[in-house]
């Protein structure tokens, strides 16, 4: 009966698995030989490659394997139709996460290569499309207070990530014409870029929609401690060429901390809503 047994390095080559997995499997109790031989050998069957490329399905659908054990022991047809549909809908829910995740990295990499090739340092108006943000309210007591300031923030991307809001990795701060032209350059808001609106509401949180038309623009090169000079920069060119201000300031870091250790390489990108 036993005629054919194989050693685990040949039964795992066959398999296309290694001997360690094979070995561990059998440790935990997953996955046993056939039987042992009289020199102390245990040895798997042929018989046995058909459960064990089931094994390896359920694996690979990321079924837990202590649920992978309890099916082995006892198979049956309906348990069998229960488990895949469960995991069907398991994979469907991973699938639409990583699209979304491939969504947003592309994005953030484009929005990178565009910091990287930038070499504008001086204002310019430009025509911008429509962007929709969404976007938490910066209050007055946390705007001095960096561990307030973060945990705000962190608890914005949260609320985010627990939504599955497509959107980017880019922050992005909002201030209002009235404080641009009272020359204050507290953040207002706090958002991030999304590519499709928010299905409902939620607490604390606003959509702000960027209108397409002029923007008078220019490039921070540095930290943010420096970022007014930049402010006070381009409001004068605006002022200069004769535009006015009629709307929001929309600050984004295009290279940021995920790209860079020292603030003084960020770029920030500073687009203020204008008209003649």
């Amino acid at each position: 009966m036993f005629s054919e047994g194989l050693l685990p390095q040949e039964f795992a080559d066959l398999c296309g698995v290694s001997k360690d997995t094979l070995l561990y499997y059998d440790k935990i109790g997953l996955f046993h030989p056939a039987y042992i031989a009289e020199n102390g050998y245990r040895l798997y069957c042929l018989d046995q490659v058909h459960t064990f490329d089931l094994l390896l399905m359920l694996r690979d659908s990321h079924v837990p394997l202590k649920q992978i054990k309890n099916y082995l022991q006892d198979r049956n047809p309906e348990k069998m139709l229960d488990l895949l549909n469960e995991q069907l809908k398991f994979l469907n829910r991973e699938l639409y996460r990583l699209q979304e995740l491939c969504q947003r990295l592309d994005f953030t990499s484009l929005q990178v290569e565009r910091g990287m090739k930038s070499c504008q340092r001086e204002p310019e108006i430009q025509q911008l499309e429509e962007k929709l943000y969404i976007a938490v309210p910066v209050r007055t007591e946390t705007l001095n207070d960096r561990k307030r300031r973060m945990t705000a923030v962190r608890d914005f991307l949260r609320i985010c990530q627990t939504e599955e809001l497509q959107g980017d990795y880019l922050r992005c701060a909002m201030i209002s014409k009235e404080r641009l032209k009272a020359g204050c350059y507290d953040k207002e808001f706090f958002g991030i870029h999304i590519t499709a609106p928010v299905k409902k509401e939620l607490p604390n949180i606003s959509t702000i929609k960027r209108p397409s038309g002029y923007y008078a623009v220019l490039r921070h090169y540095g930290g943010y401690k420096t970022l007014p000079e930049s402010y006070d920069k381009l409001i004068s060119y605006i002022e200069k060429e004769g535009w006015t201000i009629c709307g929001y300031a929309y600050e984004t870091e295009l290279i940021g901390y995920i790209c860079v250790q020292d603030d003084l390489d960020y770029v920030i990108e500073i687009a203020i809503e204008v008209n003649r």
